[in-house]
């Protein structure tokens, strides 16, 4: 797979997204091959179990987490459309909090707020009838992807220098997404995002022990 082809190239094992969760007190990191690997079972997933195809629309209403970044990266290496606000997209990933919103629908995908990735039932709540349990879900699929994919720094343009380390408290819509993550990817730099309720003292800390070269 192309998309992140360039980072792998770079340096494969250093983290590239690092995402702190505030509320819950969890801090993780992602390489260039754990983003991939996840890229590539979304990827997968899409289009084998869902039945996507390029020019599909998925409608991301997640909270702000590691699980909405690798669903986003899955999307852009298949050329499946991402929205963040489209209750008529051909998927929909959203948490179990919001599932009232779509029940009447299928293809409504539960994605956990567990830090890890595990599931809604494996977290230990009870999975809606008619909704997809993300996380077991998508663990089925292989993490190589043998469709063709265009590399990030030709799908996104991005005026950051190369190897920006980027510092952001959380995207609301694509835009944003694009910006504090998807750019910084884009120039062989990476992204620390801090979801969560926090202080400038603490983002203060953060910036400084992740050594961060750019805030938004």
């Amino acid at each position: 797979m192309e998309l992140l082809s360039h980072l792998l190239a770079l340096d494969p094992a250093s983290p590239r997204l690092t995402v702190y969760n505030e509320n819950t007190g969890a801090r993780l990191d992602f390489s260039a091959i754990t983003l991939d690997n996840w890229a590539s079972k979304v990827g997968n997933m899409l289009l084998d179990e869902l039945d996507l195809e390029e020019g599909s629309l998925i409608t991301i209403d997640l909270p702000v987490s590691w699980q909405a970044a690798v669903i986003i990266l899955g999307a852009l290496a298949t050329g499946v459309e991402v929205s963040f606000d489209d209750p008529e997209a051909d998927a929909i990933f959203t948490s179990l909090d919001n599932f009232s919103q779509y029940e009447d629908r299928s293809d409504v995908l539960l994605v956990s707020d567990d830090p890890f990735g595990r599931g809604i039932v494996e977290s230990g709540s009870e999975l809606p009838n008619g909704a997809i349990d993300f996380g077991p879900t998508v663990r089925f699929y292989g993490d190589q992807f043998f469709q063709p994919t265009r590399a990030l720094p030709k799908i996104i343009s991005s005026d950051l220098p190369a190897s920006a380390r980027v510092l952001a408290t959380g995207w609301n819509d694509l835009a944003g997404f694009k910006a504090q993550v998807l750019e910084p990817l884009a120039v062989g730099g990476s992204a620390v995002i801090v979801a969560g309720l926090t202080t400038t003292e603490r983002l203060d800390q953060i910036a400084s022990n992740e050594k961060v070269s750019l805030r938004y």
